[in-house]
């Protein structure tokens, strides 16, 4: 797609106006199995304390992400029974499946059917106790080896199938991990969410009982993220399930339904229709005040929209752009704080020579032609710099040039109704109260255009100084019309730029590859969602230690650094301080560049849901439904 050049205020007005696309709230790629990785602990010296204490940092309190939209007319009055709430929802309104290595995921810890060890809350932080009752980590190493966790006792399953112990934990742990699921678990192979991410966590370690309530939990590579990510109800899969059910009632049954200890029980489920969820009496920490929620899968987001106005759903997932929609006609907006930063990366700067690993030397493919925002270190003087540049740093101006170029806050306003916020950089959000304005990218589009003329690239007759393409996913996906926005700017400062909306699914390919070359919008893994803790490790998807799965289509040496030094440094303090200089190493090389935040929202009817206290969200829009208050 090209563009005349118009003025970018006037020209993203108009697309502001125009833009009601129906869009989801999963299309990323965070979703799908992640490559196998094994995180590599550097050798360093350090000074061996004889206890460890792992923290995260408190998740940030952000914004508010649903700007008040003034109601064309009131809600409607439910067509529900008393107590019994129908949300409608995109896709497949179920589980995935009823045990680990099946992919039991995200909808039964979001839906609180399933529990987890720890769980993010405004109070305790990330990692607050949910499961857990107390925990120890190795003392004698540094980084621990691994964490004796000690459960509740007298928290019961559902459907009458006994007491959790030490036995299920063990045998949940042991399912999600790939290589001891067929051995020790239920004797698949796990596919579960991040399978190839805990295999590298775990490695082959067998988690241990230790008593009736007391498990070891032994890992092959330290990750600060062990409570939270792996073991967080808003983390990776790992929810805990009953091993009685398993082996009373058989794998089949199993597949098909799933027996928690959380407020909520799944009591019917039509694969690809609707899901049944039914209220806990008397539960061990909560008794919800809902009696039942129904979400049923409704594709059309017209559809969605018009059960919403006459009271058929009483909550919906809504994409970004139709949320002022829904609050038109009355509804309210919500969301657990979670919010994907999309971002946009240059594809193509491969700037690693051999494997992290493995010390195999990477086939490098994507510098055949020499193009403007591409550095190539490899070969750094090409005869088309300017005297006394080499090509690093051309690529480099070429892309603050693009950064500094696009106006944040007119593409927040364009694209996403005003609901988000501006992002600079990936991987760092701007609420986190370590975000320092040093990493700040100013808009600034005449200063955009006197880099373009340092690095060597003048406008020429027609007007524009070169052209590139830019994938923005599918038209109708809020990434797209992201890219499209940015697009504008980029021609207002003379880049001719060719918008890609293709299928993900043809692009994903060159990035497995590492052939892609050119500018993408992309969020990626958890740590480009706003809410991440800011000592978490980051950097992997710009890493060689992604190859043989996707990644942002970048490779270098500080990001391979970054993400292993963090994951083996124990100290909070140090954790931050490494992020802090990969976030400057980040602004000043730009191999991608922040756009705006997206916040993951859905809307109900306040004549339903008199409020909805979600706790913090790190990745799903929301949570905790037996916090919901009824009208």
């Amino acid at each position: 797609m090209r563009y005349m050049r118009f003025s970018s205020k006037i020209t993203l007005m108009l697309i502001a106006l125009l833009t009601l696309a129906a869009v989801g709230c999963g299309g990323d790629d965070s979703a799908e199995p992640e490559v196998v990785i094994q995180t590599v602990i550097v050798e360093k010296e350090v000074e061996v304390e004889k206890q460890v204490e792992v923290v995260v940092t408190a998740t940030p309190i952000l914004p508010p992400t649903a700007t008040a939209v003034p109601a064309n007319k009131p809600a409607p009055p439910s067509k529900q029974s008393p107590g019994e709430l129908v949300w409608a929802i995109t896709k497949d309104a179920g589980i995935g499946g009823g045990f680990n290595a099946v992919n039991l995921c995200c909808g039964a810890k979001m839906m609180s059917v399933v529990e987890t060890l720890f769980k993010p809350t405004h109070d305790g932080g990330p990692a607050t106790p949910l499961l857990a009752e107390s925990w120890s980590l190795d003392s004698e190493g540094s980084p621990p080896a691994y964490v004796d966790v000690t459960i509740k006792s007298g928290i019961q399953f559902h459907g009458g199938y006994g007491e959790l112990t030490a036995d299920d934990l063990v045998w949940n742990i042991n399912d999600t991990n790939p290589n001891l699921s067929e051995s020790l678990g239920t004797g698949n192979v796990s596919i579960t969410d991040g399978s190839g991410t805990w295999a590298g966590f775990l490695g082959a370690n067998p988690t241990e009982k230790i008593g009736d309530y007391s498990v070891r939990i032994n890992w092959e590579a330290f990750d600060p993220r062990w409570d939270t990510w792996f073991f967080g109800q808003d983390g990776l899969g790992a929810g805990i399930v009953s091993k009685n059910a398993f082996e009373t009632e058989g794998q089949e049954w199993n597949q098909d339904n799933l027996i928690g200890t959380g407020p909520f029980e799944m009591t019917s489920w039509k694969r690809g229709d609707r899901a049944i969820y039914t209220a806990v009496d008397n539960h061990w920490r909560k008794t919800p005040d809902v009696t039942s929620i129904t979400r049923i899968a409704v594709p059309d987001e017209t559809v969605r929209l018009a059960q919403l106005a006459t009271g058929d759903a009483d909550i919906s997932d809504i994409g970004i752009s139709n949320v002022a929609e829904a609050q038109r006609v009355g509804m309210v907006a919500k969301g657990s704080g979670a919010a994907r930063m999309v971002t946009m990366m240059f594809a193509g700067n491969l700037w690693e020579t051999h494997h992290p690993t493995t010390g195999d030397e990477l086939e490098i493919v994507t510098y055949t032609h020499d193009l403007p925002w591409l550095g190539n270190p490899h070969k750094p003087d090409d005869g088309n710099n300017p005297a006394g540049m080499d090509d690093m740093e051309q690529a480099r101006l070429v892309r603050q040039a693009l950064a500094m170029s696009v106006d944040r806050d007119l593409v927040n306003e364009a694209a996403l109704g005003g609901q988000g916020w501006p992002v600079h950089i990936p991987y760092f959000d701007i609420n986190n109260k370590n975000w320092d304005d040093k990493w700040k990218i100013d808009y600034d589009p005449e200063g955009a255009e006197a880099l373009l003329d340092q690095a060597g690239f003048p406008r020429g007759d027609d007007g524009y100084r070169f052209s590139m393409p830019m994938f923005a996913w599918p038209i109708g996906h809020f990434y797209g019309e992201i890219g499209d926005n940015v697009a504008i700017f980029w021609e207002d400062i003379g880049v001719k730029t060719d918008v890609l909306h293709y299928e993900y699914a043809v692009f994903r390919p060159t990035l497995v590859g590492r052939s892609a070359t050119q500018a993408w919008t992309d969020t990626g893994p958890l740590e480009n969602f706003a809410s991440t803790p800011w000592d978490w490790p980051r950097g992997i998807q710009m890493s060689a230690l992604a190859r043989g799965g996707k990644s942002h289509g970048l490779e270098n040496p500080e990001s391979t650094a970054n993400y292993q030094n963090v994951a083996a440094e124990a100290s909070l303090e140090g954790r931050i301080a490494l992020n802090n200089e990969y976030a400057d190493f980040i602004r000043h090389w730009l191999p991608g560049f922040g756009i705006v935040a997206s916040p993951s929202l859905l809307v109900y009817n306040p004549n339903s849901i008199d409020s909805w206290d979600m706790e913090l969200g790190l990745r799903q829009a929301s949570n905790s439904p037996e916090f919901i208050k009824l009208k």
